[in-house]
């Protein structure tokens, strides 16, 4: 069984998303950060193309229109949550690696 593919999009300037990014990895997930996008049809496309199971949104409420465009995919809002409450609501419960710093960092 693959692991779940999870796109991260930035929805304003100064987010939590490369700490999010590297947490989520860590915990065994597949992620995309595709960065600032600032359109619903933008993300729409980038999610379309990058087929992920969650699309994790984070600094912003979900554009109108954008639940709607993607069916068949998890939005999750994730707003100014800290990089670790938002990677316990994308794995689904707390993960032995969160609390462990990435390889990255040690």
């Amino acid at each position: 069984m693959s692991p779940r593919r999870v796109v991260l999009v930035e929805l304003a300037e100064e987010t939590a998303a490369i700490p999010l990014a590297r947490m989520l990895r860590d915990a065994g997930l597949e992620v995309v950060h595709v960065g600032h996008l600032d359109t619903a049809e933008k993300i729409a496309r980038t999610a379309e193309q990058e087929d992920p199971d969650i699309l994790g949104l984070l600094g912003g409420p979900v554009p109108e229109g954008l639940a709607e465009a993607l069916s068949g995919t998890t939005v999750i809002e994730l707003g100014g949550e800290s990089p670790e409450k938002a990677a316990e609501m994308l794995v689904g419960g707390r993960s032995h690696t969160l609390g462990t710093p990435s390889d990255r960092v040690r």
